[in-house]
Protein backbone atom coordinates (compact mmCIF):
# COMPACT_ATOMS: atom_id res chain seq x y z
CA UNK A 1 0.00 0.00 0.00
CA UNK A 2 2.82 2.35 0.55
CA UNK A 3 4.33 1.99 -2.57
CA UNK A 4 0.88 2.55 -4.68
CA UNK A 5 0.55 5.79 -2.56
CA UNK A 6 4.41 7.18 -3.48
CA UNK A 7 3.54 6.32 -7.24
CA UNK A 8 0.57 8.14 -7.14
CA UNK A 9 2.03 11.17 -4.87
CA UNK A 10 4.84 11.33 -7.88
CA UNK A 11 2.51 11.40 -10.29
CA UNK A 12 0.49 14.19 -9.04
CA UNK A 13 3.72 16.43 -8.39
CA UNK A 14 4.35 15.87 -11.92
CA UNK A 15 1.60 17.44 -13.05
CA UNK A 16 1.99 20.31 -11.02
CA UNK A 17 4.63 20.91 -12.68
CA UNK A 18 3.37 20.25 -15.71
CA UNK A 19 0.26 23.13 -14.84
CA UNK A 20 3.01 25.65 -12.51
CA UNK A 21 2.57 29.02 -13.79
CA UNK A 22 6.05 30.23 -14.48
CA UNK A 23 5.21 33.26 -16.72
CA UNK A 24 5.99 36.69 -14.84
CA UNK A 25 8.28 35.14 -12.50
CA UNK A 26 12.23 34.70 -12.13
CA UNK A 27 11.85 31.16 -12.95
CA UNK A 28 10.76 32.53 -16.77
CA UNK A 29 13.49 30.58 -18.36
CA UNK A 30 13.23 27.81 -16.92
CA UNK A 31 10.16 27.01 -18.10
CA UNK A 32 10.68 24.33 -20.80
CA UNK A 33 13.06 22.89 -17.84
CA UNK A 34 9.93 22.58 -15.36
CA UNK A 35 7.74 21.03 -18.32
CA UNK A 36 10.32 18.24 -19.62
CA UNK A 37 10.62 17.44 -15.64
CA UNK A 38 7.00 17.37 -15.15
CA UNK A 39 6.40 15.47 -18.14
CA UNK A 40 9.08 12.74 -16.97
CA UNK A 41 7.78 12.47 -13.82
CA UNK A 42 4.35 11.65 -14.78
CA UNK A 43 5.69 8.83 -17.71
CA UNK A 44 7.59 7.19 -14.72
CA UNK A 45 5.37 7.27 -11.92
CA UNK A 46 2.23 6.08 -14.39
CA UNK A 47 4.19 3.25 -16.02
CA UNK A 48 4.86 2.17 -12.26
CA UNK A 49 1.43 2.10 -11.52
CA UNK A 50 0.35 0.15 -14.66
CA UNK A 51 3.56 -2.33 -13.68
CA UNK A 52 2.58 -2.85 -9.91
CA UNK A 53 -1.17 -3.08 -10.97
CA UNK A 54 -0.27 -5.31 -13.72
CA UNK A 55 2.23 -7.75 -11.52
CA UNK A 56 -0.43 -7.64 -8.65
CA UNK A 57 -3.46 -8.88 -11.00
CA UNK A 58 -1.67 -11.95 -12.03
CA UNK A 59 0.01 -12.59 -8.89
CA UNK A 60 -3.39 -13.13 -7.39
Amino acid sequence: MNKWISNVGGLLGGYALLKAPVDGSFLNGLDPLVDGVGLIAVTVFAGALIYSGVRDWFKG
